[in-house]
């Protein structure tokens, strides 16, 4: 929210590496937790989970607070629902199911502003400063430009056909969904099956030799590493409600003995 700069958007203009999480619950605590450990920023995912404007909104407010960057991840690419998701204060949007170039040229158009792009604005909206900023309002125009940071899921054979094109497109990251990969690829789900890490070490080897940011979901900490040593710079460790799980899991086995 302006004026408060964006984590995120500053990690990746540094040239850093910039890590976070993402979560289908709808805990504003998350975000709080995440910025308290100095992560950069956290994914609220709408497109698996039954959220609404006001629940997003309260992650939206804690995230920013704690000084992580607050990320939505929409349902679809539609006007409004990135338009709402940006105006209230949301450091950038995740935009699923990426397959063309025609899909991100829209995206990167309706998320910037004119000159660049088309969004249309509200003076008084959270993201600038509940109207703040009229009495400057150029200054915020400038400031949104520089701290909104667009990650585009390109999920599908098709995405990856089209990679050259949706890497045309004025995105900031792109980012390969492994687990929906590896399912339309008529492997079930085995996001980590060999078959998809060919195509995930070809996908990020291509964004970065392209100059773009590429973007992986990591399911360890090891695994994290790996792919920031193949050059990934946007890192989505796990999942909350995925080391929760796990971790009681182990808690039962451990008190109980086995599986129920």
């Amino acid at each position: 929210m302006y004026p408060r700069p964006s984590r995120l958007a500053e990690v990746l203009r540094d040239g850093g590496v910039a890590l976070g999480s993402l979560t289908l619950l709808q805990e504003p605590a998350i975000g709080e937790i995440l910025g308290a450990l100095g992560y950069d920023f956290v994914v609220v995912d709408t497109e698996h989970a039954a959220a609404d404007e006001q629940s997003v909104l309260a992650m939206v407010r804690a995230a920013g607070s704690a000084g992580t960057t607050p990320l939505v991840r929409l349902r679809r690419i539609e006007e409004k629902d990135l338009l709402w998701s940006l105006d209230s204060g949301a450091g950038g949007v995740v935009l699923p199911l990426v397959e063309t170039g025609v899909q991100a040229v829209e995206a990167a158009r309706l998320t910037h502003y004119p000159p660049v792009g088309d969004r249309t604005l509200c003076s008084a909206a959270r993201a600038a400063g509940h109207g703040t900023a009229r009495g400057d309002f150029d200054r915020y125009l400038t400031w949104a430009g520089q701290n909104t940071t667009v990650v585009a899921l390109v999920e599908t054979p098709t995405g990856l056909a089209n990679l050259d094109d949706i890497l045309a497109a004025d995105l900031d990251v792109l980012m390969l969904g492994r687990a929906d990969l590896s399912v339309k690829l008529g492997l079930g789900y085995q996001p980590t099956h060999p078959e998809v890490e060919k195509h995930a070490i070809a996908f990020v080897d291509r964004v970065v030799a392209a100059g773009r940011v590429a973007g992986m979901l990591a399911y360890s900490a090891e695994e994290a590493r790996r792919w920031i040593d193949r050059g990934v710079r946007f890192v989505v460790y796990s999942q909350p409600e995925m080391l929760l799980s796990d971790a009681y899991r182990r808690a039962r086995d451990e008190i109980l003995g086995g599986t129920p």
